[in-house]
């Protein structure tokens, strides 16, 4: 098990009881901390919960589904009810774009979506997570291997640190549809040698003029999904896929496909009590939790939804 930290927006009323229009209250927030077994949200197993002490309280949770607030991908959004014990019910919104910066990105008020209008049956990760399909080509100390025959201690190039000790290697093999289809950019996109496959949460340097221009820096985070115009970068569904997650000791910037991307950012995740399952592929998290993660920064500041839209037009 692993406690998953993530604040949350607050939905006015019980959109389960009263139906309608979800609307996200105003500067209104929660802290939550999940404890998790299979990383996903949309199946809340037997042993996982939620909390708004930091674990102390454990209380159940049902999953209302995901969906696009006023149809922009770039504010994707789950809805979560809480049962609060004692008869009542608190219904939430988590950013599945979370940059984990503290700061809600999901716009307030009217989100034009509905309990019938949100997705229930797609496979949903908690936010986050960087992921690179089996295959992909990461630099290294000797020049690029495949993802797959990395090993913990390989000295892998990072942009920021030069070359630094991959301390683990996770994988989780998923049916690639729905929020788990991987991104495609096709080979020259963004400089990349050949076609590069991600999760859509993985977060891509965008930098140079556009990034100065839209976002005011002139490096910066961009998820993937963010990116997708259609063509040369799309979303690509598989019927199974391995994704494969680098953990360092600090959010690291490292070369898939000659390109720059983050490796995984476990800025979330707290180091779960009992240690690591045995069954160490049972769950992604029983792979990577163990290191934890608290106080860590992203590598780059990471483009809001707004901005993204603006480099896909630049």
């Amino acid at each position: 098990m692993a406690n998953i930290t993530l604040i949350a927006q607050n939905v006015n009323g019980d959109p389960f009881v009263n139906g309608g229009t979800i609307n996200i209250v105003n500067n209104s927030t929660s802290v939550l901390t999940f404890v998790d077994v299979d990383t996903q949200l949309n199946d809340p197993l037997s042993g996982e919960y939620v909390s708004f002490d930091g674990g102390v309280t454990l209380l159940s949770y049902q999953y209302l589904g995901v969906g696009d607030v006023r149809g922009d991908p770039g504010q994707r959004a789950s809805f979560i009810r809480i049962d609060l014990g004692d008869g009542s019910f608190m219904t939430v919104a988590l950013d599945m774009n979370a940059d984990f910066d503290d700061v809600p990105d999901l716009q307030n008020g009217n989100t034009q979506l509905t309990l019938e209008t949100l997705d229930t049956t797609s496979t949903n990760w908690f936010p986050g997570f960087a992921c690179f399909a089996a295959g992909t080509f990461i630099e290294i100390e000797s020049g690029p291997i495949p993802v797959e025959t990395l090993r913990p201690g390989d000295l892998v190039q990072t942009l920021d640190n030069g070359l630094q000790p991959l301390l683990q290697l996770a994988k989780t093999t998923v049916r690639g549809d729905g929020a788990l289809a991987p991104v495609l950019f096709r080979a020259g996109v963004l400089g990349n040698f050949r076609d590069l496959y991600v999760s859509q949460q993985h977060r891509m340097l965008i930098t140079g003029w556009q990034a100065e221009l839209a976002c005011g820096e002139s490096e910066v985070f961009v998820p993937a999904r963010m990116l997708v115009n259609g063509s040369t970068i799309r979303i690509a569904p598989r019927h199974k896929l391995t994704y494969y997650h680098l953990l360092f000791a600090r959010h690291e910037i490292v070369f898939s496909e000659g390109i720059p991307t983050e490796s995984y950012f476990p800025g979330a995740i707290e180091a779960p009590e009992d240690g690591a399952d045995e069954d160490a592929e049972a769950a992604l998290f029983q792979e990577l939790a163990i290191t934890g993660g608290a106080g860590w920064q992203t590598a780059r500041r990471v483009a809001k939804s707004a901005e993204a839209q603006l480099l896909l037009a630049a």
